[in-house]
């Protein structure tokens, strides 16, 4: 299984939410997230032809082409980025990626988010070490 998605470009983990009630902390998509979730779930059902959310441990290759040459953190995109697409449909929960790869890619207007999904691999053993003793 390979598929292969171009998305939009995701707001920041810091715009994704909106605070609703300071001093509880309540948090809330802000509408820019909820615009976000219904762009990618129309990318999603577009160029995907799923009928059904992938099951099964996943391996996923995320490259973000930026807008621009501001400085920015990678990480900052992929909250909005695998919940909007758990909630577009295309996998049953995020849980199920063992192997995330993020690159950064080349500026193109207005940024992009190119986004491959295999199988899984097998799990990474844990690495044995010697004692000194």
């Amino acid at each position: 299984m390979s598929i292969m998605l171009y998305l939009p470009f995701p707001p920041t983990v810091n715009s994704y939410y909106q605070v609703i009630a300071h001093h509880r902390g309540i948090k809330r998509i802000s509408a820019a997230g909820r615009e976000f979730r219904i762009a990618v779930e129309t990318a999603i059902v577009e160029q995907s032809h799923l009928t059904d959310p992938l099951f099964g441990q996943l391996n996923v290759e995320v490259i973000i082409h930026m807008p621009d040459r501001r400085t920015r953190d990678l990480d900052n995109y992929m909250k909005a980025l695998l919940d909007a697409c758990t909630a577009g449909g295309l996998w049953a929960d995020d849980s199920q990626i063992d192997q995330l790869t993020i690159l950064r890619g080349e500026i193109v207007p207005k940024g992009i988010v190119r986004l491959e999904i295999n199988d899984a691999g097998p799990l990474v053993p844990i690495a044995h070490t010697t004692s000194r003793g």
